[in-house]
């Protein structure tokens, strides 16, 4: 049987990853790169990151083309006619397949599961409910319109916050110094000239600050990262009520992105709170494999291949340890 490589990449607004697979050998190769959201980073650094991670994964693997790729992408969504116009015979495959990065992650989570609900909150926000097969999306428009309780939003509302405090307008709070040690600034001021030169990013990189000092006891963090847990739950009610769940049906629910990171239960435990009266019997689960994994399941599922569970484990394995 002749073998082929099938490859799949997941991009958002700060990283780009690519993970390709030899059929038959199962040789794996996986490269990363910079952002590939083109609302936020443009068509050309878009278009540069994602050759960049996919074409030196083929390269590791000796290949310069392949079977297929699922490009599944930050923005897709909303600029699904323009990726595909941009990819257009500027990536080496014979057929190439644009998706969400929320697909990718929807992949990752429920592995061969047919119900549950994905809640990404990485640069961005959005809530997958996923039932047979079926998609409701809440959120996921954006950094201008929407994407509330992301890292980024809440590194804006927390920087305000900052700024108020230190002129008397709002409420004392350790993010006005927690600020500027984390930006390396001497001064407000001088705090404010260097955001004004930031991008959107670096800026969300503040957020774990954020949820530190909530964690810690500030009054003014812990109201912000309420707020953020009150949107995401809000969000997860809108795709729930879709997927016509009974409040006494047993739900997988799935915590996804840098929100998230280190079992963040300031966060999660606030978000619970909003929907236990509604709906207690929700099941927490981590995600059976990484969002690139999850690009991979989808080009093999859109291909009509199977992908063997040892390989998966295999494949997770390797992404894990390479990007």
């Amino acid at each position: 049987m002749k073998r082929i490589v099938v490859a799949g990449v997941d991009g958002g607004a700060s990283t780009t990853r690519c993970v390709a697979v030899e059929t038959g050998s199962w040789r794996i190769a996986a490269c990363k790169s910079g952002p590939s959201n083109i609302l936020s980073a443009g068509p050309e650094k878009t278009l540069l990151s994602v050759r960049e991670a996919f074409n030196r994964a083929l390269g590791k693997l000796g290949y310069d083309e392949a079977e297929a790729v699922a490009l599944c992408l930050s923005g897709a969504w909303t600029a699904g006619g323009r990726l595909a116009k941009l990819f257009h015979r500027k990536i080496k495959a014979r057929r190439i397949m644009i998706k969400s990065d929320v697909e990718a992650a929807a992949a990752a989570c429920l592995g061969f599961e047919r119900r549950g609900v994905v809640v990404i909150a990485g640069t961005g926000s959005v809530v997958l409910g996923v039932s047979d097969g079926s998609f409701f999306r809440a959120g996921g428009w954006g950094y201008i319109l929407d994407d509330e309780g992301g890292a980024y939003p809440v590194s804006i509302e927390a920087l305000r916050a900052a700024f108020q405090s230190y002129d008397g307008r709002g409420e004392k709070t350790s993010l006005e110094e927690e600020a500027k040690r984390f930006f390396k600034a001497e001064s407000m001021e001088k705090l404010a000239r260097r955001i004004y030169d930031m991008e959107r990013e670096r800026i969300a990189l503040f957020a774990r600050v954020v949820r530190r000092e909530a964690e810690r006891g500030d009054k003014v963090a812990g109201g912000i990262i309420e707020d953020a847990a009150e949107s995401l739950s809000r969000g997860m009610l809108a795709v729930i009520r879709r997927m016509k769940l009974n409040p006494d049906e047993e739900l997988n629910v799935y915590f996804v992105g840098g929100m998230f990171s280190n079992h963040s239960a300031i966060l999660t435990g606030s978000i619970l709170k909003h929907l236990s009266p509604k709906y207690v019997r929700i099941n927490v689960k981590k995600p059976a494999y990484s969002p690139t994994v999850g690009a991979l399941m989808i080009t093999f599922r859109e291909l009509g291949m199977a992908l063997p569970s040892k390989v998966l484990k295999k494949v997770e394995r390797q992404v894990s340890k390479s990007i």
